[in-house]
């Protein structure tokens, strides 16, 4: 490991000004060991990179990371680009001067009708007091070694995954650590000591190649495969051990499909449980919990020093100060009792001053929900369309929630989003159920979204979450509240008993869940329970022909209990009317409709076209014909069509159907209106 710290340099002035400061501070570095890090035009000699570029960045290392923050702070992006940075080396940011919070760095939590003006700035006082403690020294920064040398704890982890390996007995490994302490090494190590002979089929995979490049980098002469994890969930070929590296990036039930399809073979899960990720604690909670219930041997082994900086560093400690990374569930030593709790909606300015409390709220939702990430906790402080709401016992959190208030958006507005000439932030369920369910009248309705909720993991299971949303319901008169989330059987059955009903089911397969999202609603006003009845109705026609376009080659692994809690208590469904195909078909053709949420629209309207269907491009009938009425993948019709990525195929698929309309039914491109 390195036996040096690293330091955090902070510049702040006009863009300019700190350009300047960086690249004096780096001068004495290769323009090769520096990562330039902005938005803006770069004629610098290092290597630079957009911001939303950095990911893809991710198991690289380099004497310096230069962050400009000029537009405003992105925490993920910090938290991200520490990483990055070797041992004797510096983390530089460049940052206006001292008070001064950038307005266009607001703008994506300034959900209308509100300005950028009207964002606030805790997240960032709250930040800059944290890394003050670490950029008093701003001398130019030194040429970094770039040995790696192991902590005796990573060896002991490297001799327990060999003997794992070449255990008969089929076995599972798990390797949790924060980034930077060695475990995608220890995976490769561990390997390499099986040499070139040990007549084993191995395969490596991960969420993308790259993301296993240092495990290549040290396996030897042993004979591995990079597969992904799709081709090892419903692949041919068997394998006698199978790693994942990033394992949290992948989504449970694909993991768990990898798991079932090789019941003879040992497998490795080596992940980043705490981190800019905000993916390690549903790879915990739940598939760490599922391995534990299968019949093979389970290995849980972590990493805690790390290896291309000294263990105490200070770097590290303030950015995970500052993004509250170490947050976690207040430790109660007490039973808790629903008459004993106090509701209360927490006032965001005292909140940012008391850490503790900031700690227990934040810390119930890094625990309970996976996709949380410190740009949550910037946008949970500041965006003015939030409200956090908590249930307290003792001064400490024991339940929480915040809500967005969304909706009453003016009808041109609706009319805007629904034809997909433009898009609006901070209004999710407004805008899904305008644009994607085709409902511009639910634009105007006032909305209570529920963002997000977490009960203490001492005391699920008692009614603190429904005593929660309880009160959440007497705070608000809006026309209806709701939600969207990655839908599990668990989730739909608890928003059932207080009283949401699920009207949506989305096409987009979640990176980070594996589920399709459930988006679910309790009406209050009767505009709102008409509005439910109907996306009922068309959710019970629709959903078979979505589910299936959903997981055409295998693009998502639907658990079967998952799939009946999606089909309980729907309608009867009417058959579409010849008024409501045209009028699904233009909203598809010539909006921003999926086509999953059309699917029985599009199919009726093609097969009373098909003559027309061949008059059309040979790529244009690939993409029709297989994924529309055969119910291909994407991924198989994009290869067929010839085009380069499944964006671009579902882009293509829309002008298709587009050029059919043109040609058959021209009109249909003038409805101004929902047919009914």
């Amino acid at each position: 490991m390195s036996t040096l710290h690293r330091r955090c340099i902070v510049y702040r002035g006009r863009p300019e000004e700190t350009a300047a400061a960086a690249r004096r501070a780096v001068a004495e570095l290769s323009p090769s060991d520096v990562l330039w890090v902005t938005a803006d035009a770069c004629d610098a000699p290092f290597e630079y990179v957009a911001p939303r570029r950095v990911r893809g960045l991710l198991g690289r290392a380099f004497d310096a990371v230069v962050l400009d923050l000029h537009t405003g702070l992105d925490a993920d992006l910090i938290g991200q680009s520490q990483g990055f940075v070797w041992g004797g080396g510096a983390l530089i940011l460049r940052l206006p001067p001292t008070g001064c919070v950038p307005v266009s760095g607001q703008t994506r939590f300034a959900a209308p009708p509100h300005e950028p003006e009207d964002v606030g700035t805790r997240f960032y006082r709250l930040f800059d007091a944290s890394l003050g403690c670490a950029s008093h020294d701003q001398t130019p920064v030194a040429p970094c070694d770039h040995a790696r040398h192991g902590t005796r704890a990573q060896a002991l982890v490297v001799t327990q995954l060999a003997a794992c390996f070449v255990d008969p007995t089929p076995t599972f490994a798990v390797v949790v650590a924060d980034r930077g302490r060695g475990k995608s090494s220890a995976l490769g190590l561990a390997l390499a000591r099986l040499g070139p002979d040990s007549g084993l089929r191995i395969a490596i995979g991960a969420a993308q190649r790259d993301a296993v490049h240092e495990v290549f980098r040290f396996v030897g002469d042993t004979p591995a495969d990079f597969v992904s994890p799709v081709e090892l969930a419903f692949g041919e070929a068997p394998y006698d051990l199978i790693l994942i590296d990033e394992a949290a990036q992948l989504p449970v039930p694909l993991l768990q499909e990898i798991v079932r399809r090789h019941p003879t073979a040992t497998l490795a899960f080596a992940t980043t449980a705490r981190g800019y990720e905000g993916t390690g604690r549903g790879f915990l909670l739940r598939f760490v919990a599922w391995l534990k219930a299968q019949t093979r041997p389970l290995a849980e082994l972590t990493l805690t020093a790390p290896i291309r900086w000294a263990s105490g560093d200070p770097l590290e400690a303030a950015v995970f100060d500052a993004l509250f990374l170490g947050a976690h569930p207040a430790d109660i030593g007490h039973e808790v009792h629903l008459e004993r709790v106090e509701h209360r909606v927490l006032d965001r300015d005292a909140l940012a001053q008391d850490r503790r409390l900031l700690a227990d709220f934040f810390g119930l939702l890094v625990h309970a929900h996976y996709r949380t990430t410190p740009g949550d906790l910037h946008r949970m402080l500041d965006a003015p369309n939030l409200r956090l709401h908590a249930l307290l016992c003792g001064g400490r959190v024991v339940a929480a929630t915040w809500i967005a208030l969304e909706g009453a958006l003016p009808p041109t507005v609706s009319q805007a989003i629904h034809w997909g000439h433009t898009r609006i932030r901070g209004h999710a369920l407004a805008e899904t159920l305008v644009s994607h369910s085709a409902r511009p009248d639910a634009g105007p309705l006032k909305i209570i979204r529920s963002v997000r909720i977490a009960v203490h993991p001492a005391f699920r299971r008692r009614g603190l979450g429904t005593l929660l949303i309880d009160h959440v319901h007497q705070t608000y008169d809006p026309d209806l509240f709701g939600t969207l989330f990655g839908a599990t059987a668990e989730l739909l059955a608890f928003r059932r008993s207080v009283g949401y009903a699920l009207i949506r089911v989305g096409a987009s397969r979640g990176t980070r869940t594996g589920e399709p999202a459930a988006v679910m609603m309790r009406p209050v006003s009767g505009k709102a329970k008409a509005l439910l009845a109907d996306l009922r109705t068309d959710l019970a026609r629709d959903l078979p022909a979505q589910l299936s376009l959903m997981a055409a080659g295998h693009e998502l692994v639907l658990d079967p209990a998952l799939e009946a809690a999606l089909h309980h208590g729907l309608p009867a469904a009417p058959a579409l009317t010849a008024d409501a195909i045209r009028y699904t078909v233009a909203t598809y053709a010539f909006g921003p409709r999926t086509l999953e949420a059309a699917a029985v629209a599009l199919t009726a309207f093609i097969k009373t076209h098909r003559e027309a269907v061949a008059t059309l491009s040979p790529t244009d009938r690939v993409l029709i014909e297989g994924r529309i009425l055969a119910h291909e993948g994407w991924q198989s019709v994009t290869e067929r069509a010839g085009l380069n990525s499944v964006p671009a195929a579902m882009r293509a698929a829309r002008r298709a159907v587009r050029a059919l309309v043109l040609v058959v039914a021209p009109d249909i491109a003038e409805i101004p209106t929902p047919a009914g």
